[in-house]
C-alpha cells in the first residue's frame, strides 16, 4: 500500500484528470474516492465503506436538505414567482434592477440558477443598451453573492455537514465575505453604469406587497434556519407550505420533484460524502498535515491554493468543499473548536476559484445568452474575487 499522503495526490490528480475530460463531478468525485480506497485501505473494507457512507445520518440528512431546496427552487419558477420577483424589482429603477433580480434570485440555490435571472432581466438590458461583457459580469456575480454564506446553498450546507459544526456558526463566520462581495462588485458595476443614459423603469403599485408575495418562501426559509431551525426539517417544511398555498396539482409537484430528485446530483453528493469518509478512514488528512508541515509550507499558503485550485478545477461549489475541505480539518478544525479566521480563508479561497473556473456552468450560460466574448468577460470578472482573497489573506496574517 502506499502511503496516505500519495494516494491522496494520486486521486485528486484522477479526479482533476476526469473533470477535464468533462466526466461529470459526481462520477469523478466517486472515482478519486475508490482510487484512494484501493491504495491504502484493505479490500475487503471497501464495500462496507461504501455501504455505511450512504446510510450515514449526515448523507441522508445532506440528500433530504438538497433535494428539497432543488424542489422548492423549480416550483417557485413554476408557479411564476420568480418572475413576478423580476417584474417588480424592475419598477425600483432599471439599474437597481440589474442588480436586485440576480441578488434575489440568487437566495434560492439552483444549478445554472444564473440564466433564470439574465432571462429575467434581459428586457432591462436591451433597453440601457449595456454591453454583453458588461451584462454577463453584473448578472453573474450578482447572483453569487449570497453563496459566500446563506445557508441555502450546498456548499455551506457541507461546510457545516463536514466540520461537524452548527449552520448558523458558519453562516456568522463567513458573512463579512458576502458584505465585501456586495460592495467590491457595486464599485465595479457603478463605474459601468454612470456612463449610460437614464431609463425610466415601469411602475408597480404596492411594491412591498409584490416583493412579499414573490419571496416570502425565500424570506421565511432563511430567516427560520438563521432562528435555529433544523435545515432538514425547514426545507421540507417550506416546501410543502409553498405547495398547500399555491394550490398545486400533482402533474406540477412531479415535475418539481423530478427536477429536484436528479440522480445526478444526488450521486454527486454521495460521492462526496464517500470520499470525505474515505479521507477519514486512511488518514490522509493527518498525513498531509503531517507532510506539509515537514516541509515547512505555512498553513496560510495551504488553505489558499487547495480550495482555490479545487474551485478552478471543478467550477462547482460543492466540488471544493466536498474534496478541499476535508482535507483542511487539521488547519480547521481542533479539540478547542473552530478557527473562524482558517474556515473564512479557506473559503473564500474556493469561492474565488469557482467564480474564476471556465468550467462554471453559471458563467459560460450567462456568457452564452448574452452573447458576450469570455475573454473579454474576464476583464470584469478577475478584479472583485482577486480583493476578496487578498482582503481574506490580510485578515488571516493579522489575526494569526
Amino acid at each position: 500500500m502506499l502511503s496516505p499522503s500519495l494516494a491522496l495526490l494520486i486521486s485528486i490528480a484522477g479526479i482533476l484528470i476526469l473533470l477535464r475530460l468533462r466526466v461529470h463531478p459526481g462520477f469523478a468525485i466517486f472515482a478519486g474516492g475508490i482510487i484512494l480506497s484501493l491504495l491504502v485501505l484493505p479490500l475487503l473494507s471497501i464495500p462496507p465503506l461504501m455501504l455505511q457512507s450512504l446510510i450515514n445520518y449526515q448523507t441522508i440528512r445532506l440528500l433530504v436538505i438538497i433535494a428539497s431546496a432543488l424542489t422548492l427552487s423549480h416550483l417557485m419558477e413554476q408557479k411564476g414567482l420568480l418572475a413576478e420577483l423580476a417584474a417588480t424589482l424592475e419598477s425600483l429603477g432599471p439599474k437597481l434592477a440589474l442588480h436586485f433580480i440576480p441578488a434575489v434570485i440568487g437566495l434560492v440555490p439552483m444549478p445554472a440558477g444564473a440564466l433564470v435571472s439574465a432571462t429575467a432581466s434581459g428586457g432591462i438590458v436591451k433597453r440601457m443598451g449595456l454591453a454583453p461583457e458588461q451584462s454577463t459580469f453584473i448578472n453573474f456575480w450578482f447572483r453569487h453573492i449570497w453563496e459566500f454564506s446563506v445557508p441555502a446553498y450546498p456548499a455551506i450546507i457541507i461546510t457545516s455537514v463536514l466540520l461537524s459544526v452548527p449552520l448558523s456558526h458558519v453562516v456568522a463566520t463567513l458573512s463579512p465575505v458576502t458584505a465585501l462581495a456586495i460592495v467590491s462588485g457595486a464599485v465595479l458595476s457603478y463605474w459601468i453604469l454612470k456612463k449610460l443614459p437614464k431609463v425610466k423603469g415601469k411602475p408597480t403599485r404596492n411594491i412591498a406587497y409584490s416583493l412579499l408575495r414573490a419571496s416570502w418562501p425565500i424570506l421565511i426559509l432563511v430567516s427560520s434556519i438563521l432562528l435555529g431551525l433544523e435545515a432538514m426539517i425547514a426545507f421540507p417544511l417550506m416546501l410543502i407550505l409553498l405547495a398547500v398555498q399555491q394550490k398545486t396539482n400533482w402533474p406540477e409537484l412531479k415535475k418539481a420533484f423530478k427536477y429536484g430528485l436528479d440522480p445526478k446530483i444526488l450521486f454527486l453528493l454521495y460521492a462526496v460524502m464517500l470520499y470525505k469518509a474515505t479521507i477519514e478512514s486512511s488518514g490522509a488528512a493527518q498525513a498531509v498535515f503531517s507532510d506539509m508541515q515537514a516541509m515547512g509550507l505555512p498553513a496560510l499558503v495551504i488553505l489558499v491554493a487547495l480550495p482555490l485550485l479545487m474551485g478552478l478545477a471543478t467550477g462547482f461549489s460543492i466540488g471544493f468543499a466536498g474534496i478541499a475541505l476535508p482535507l483542511l480539518v487539521p488547519y480547521i478544525a481542533s479539540d478547542s473548536g473552530i478557527h473562524g479566521y482558517a474556515l473564512l480563508l479557506a473559503y473564500t479561497s474556493g469561492m474565488v476559484g469557482l467564480l474564476l473556473s471556465p468550467l462554471h456552468l453559471c458563467l459560460v450560460l450567462s456568457v452564452e445568452y448574452f452573447k458576450a466574448n469570455l475573454a473579454k468577460v474576464y476583464r470584469y470578472i478577475l478584479l472583485p474575487p482577486l480583493v476578496l482573497e487578498a482582503i481574506a489573506i490580510l485578515i488571516y496574517s493579522i489575526a494569526t
